[in-house]
């Protein structure tokens, strides 16, 4: 069973990470798709949400921080 619900990237948010795998892995030339490919993959990871008893489990580790209240 996978306890984990993949948010899609937007072709902006896979377009900036393809262009930093690529400038990290020296410019390659002819290599769009590989990287167009492996920044939609690492996103899809990176947002992944945890379903059923992942994200209870996360909700019950949070840390609560008290808010000061905003003074007008």
């Amino acid at each position: 069973m996978n306890d984990t619900l993949h948010i899609e990237p937007t072709e902006e948010q896979i377009q900036k990470e393809a262009y930093y795998l690529w400038h990290a892995d020296g410019c390659p030339s002819g290599r769009d798709l590989d990287y167009w490919l492996a920044a939609k993959e690492l996103l899809r990871h990176r947002h992944a949400r945890p379903t059923g008893a992942k994200r209870r489990r996360a909700r019950a580790d949070a840390v609560a921080v008290p808010i000061e209240p905003r003074v007008s």
